[in-house]
């Protein structure tokens, strides 16, 4: 294979070529360990961007766990087949309720006596209807739109002046081989009106064909049912406010009034696991994430490569934090809790760092205090009066006990809020509520607080926040772009390979000025070398 010729060197016998290369590649060595800097600072980002995203999934599986994990639940029924009724439930207490159906709740409905084709005119003129809720509405039919047809959307189109909807709505039901059709009106929902209204009513103009005959009406009833011995009626089949946090699906009357269906509602301790697991899969898969990056690995010429977090005592003590945060205990749990860490529900640390979860363990705690396991993870509050209940609380409400009177002023329902603060002072927040519920004011110590609460509710309410809620504080914090963090982290290794990348561009302008330099310099110094063998073999020759 034929090789490139170089005429380098000609005159002087020195390989010239290979001299300017040596001399650049030793003047490139700044270059290459900053561009080795950046290929390190690239890995490093990378691998930190990994333990984000990690620390994250793990934040929102524990928020799962908190939500419909715990809040997961299982009905069984003594009728297999669902004839009559059926339920389903999340959040709810475990119970057991019996069902008797009476009765199912129906809509109204109009059916207009003319049959006539859909495209026939019916009239010109204003057609009015006035649905169960005393909405009145009226469309008007013109040349355009005269036809049964062109009612039934005029209808189903129909807005009052706020831009509401009819609650009725039209089809065109064929009823003859011909294409012969009825125009029937039924109401969108099942029961009786707001104001216990059972039809309504439909006015067509003077001279229509369908103001001729009389209509076939059906009223609306509401569900008649028993529940647990006591008479219940809804407008609706489906009854999601009988039992907090279970909605019963009415499906069928019965014809045996002595017989009930009983729906068992029970914690789902399944689900719970499943989710308890995941939450454990998620920490293993962040912990492991960054256990792969502090070890040494060997290379194919038998040396070894650092691991990238090998050291780094900053990110050591924050996968640490993690750690201990999801096995430690929650903050605030009152002296009477059954359980107070994460190890007293089946997780467990292993040798190699990661963790573990003993479901047998796990579910005989739900089976023993499943408010407790709950109360580990989410937040959670003991109030000593039954007049006051918990619903929620922030990161920042304060775990300081919470003394509480509300009383009806003026004829608001106006609460009065009181805590020591860290300074050993007293704040006092005064909140009014329209609806029961009260809701503590951002920036003060009942940021994030909501209690429900009634007249005469006086005491004292402790707050605790869960491990669930601690680790995503964590995760926020530990994600977010300050110094020492991940993302702070991530932030200065940007800006150190921005000014690397400056400084490569300036060395890289560098080398190329010094090899024009070094070839114009060897250049001229073939030229001179050539000049003076041609005179001495001119001399030689005189």
């Amino acid at each position: 294979m034929a090789s490139g010729i170089s005429f380098q060197g000609l005159s002087t016998n020195l390989p010239t070529d290979q001299l300017i290369a040596a001399i650049i590649n030793q003047q490139s060595q700044p270059m290459v360990r900053m561009q080795t800097q950046q290929t390190v600072n690239n890995s490093k980002t990378a691998a930190l961007q990994t333990l984000s995203t990690d620390l994250t999934s793990l934040s929102i599986s524990m928020a799962t766990l908190g939500t419909s994990g715990f809040q997961s639940n299982k009905v069984t029924s003594t009728d297999s087949t669902g004839a009559y009724v059926t339920a389903t439930a999340s959040g709810a207490a475990p119970g057991q309720y019996d069902v008797i159906v009476k009765s199912l709740a129906t809509r109204a409905r109009l059916v207009m006596p003319t049959t006539m084709l859909p495209n026939a005119a019916i009239g010109v003129g204003d057609y009015t209807l006035t649905d169960m809720d005393g909405k009145a509405f009226t469309v008007t039919i013109s040349a355009g739109n005269d036809s049964l047809a062109g009612l039934a959307a005029a209808i189903n189109n129909a807005k009052d002046a706020s831009g509401t909807a009819i609650n009725v709505n039209a089809a065109v039901i064929q009823t003859g081989a011909d294409g012969s059709s009825q125009l029937v009106l039924s109401a969108n929902n099942t029961g009786q009106g707001a104001s216990g209204a059972t039809s309504f009513s439909f006015t067509a103009p003077a001279g229509s064909t369908l103001g001729a005959g009389t209509s076939t009406s059906q009223a609306a009833t509401n569900s008649d049912f028993i529940l647990n011995g006591v008479e219940l009626h809804r407008s609706s089949n489906s009854v999601s406010d009988a039992v907090q946090g279970v909605t019963f699906n009415l499906n069928q009357a019965q014809t045996d009034l002595t017989k009930a269906t009983t729906l068992s509602v029970t914690q789902d301790q399944d689900a719970a696991a499943k989710a308890m697991q995941d939450v454990v899969d998620k920490f293993n898969t962040f912990y492991n994430d960054y256990k792969s990056k502090t070890t040494f690995t060997q290379n194919s010429d038998g040396s070894y490569t650092k691991g990238l977090f090998n050291m780094d005592m900053g990110l050591r003590q924050m996968v640490a934090q993690v750690s201990s945060t999801l096995m430690g205990a929650p903050s605030g749990l009152p002296g009477t809790a059954t359980f107070t860490t994460a190890a007293g529900v089946g997780l467990k640390t292993n040798q190699d760092g990661t963790i573990s979860l003993d479901t047998t363990a796990f579910k005989a705690a739900l089976t023993k205090d499943p408010a407790g396991v709950s109360n580990l993870f989410a937040n959670s509050a003991t109030s000593t009066s039954p007049l006051l209940t918990f619903v929620g609380s922030g990161s920042n409400t304060t775990k300081s006990p919470i003394s509480f009177n509300v009383a009806t002023v003026n004829g608001v329902l106006t609460g009065t809020f009181q805590n020591q603060k860290a300074d050993g002072t007293t704040e006092t927040n005064t909140l009014t509520s329209t609806d029961g519920y009260f809701y503590g004011v951002s920036g003060t110590s009942l940021e994030g607080l909501v209690v429900k609460a009634s007249s005469g509710a006086s005491g004292t309410l402790g707050v605790s926040t869960g491990i669930s809620r601690l680790l995503q504080d964590l995760d926020t914090s530990l994600t977010s772009v300050t110094s020492g963090n991940i993302g702070g982290i991530i932030q200065d290794l940007n800006a150190s390979n921005y000014t690397l990348s400056q400084q490569i561009l300036q060395q890289q302008d560098f080398l190329a000025r010094s090899k024009a330099s070094l070839e114009k310099l060897y250049s001229n110094l073939e030229a001179t070398v050539g000049q003076l063998n041609a005179a001495g073999q001119s001399l030689s020759g005189i």
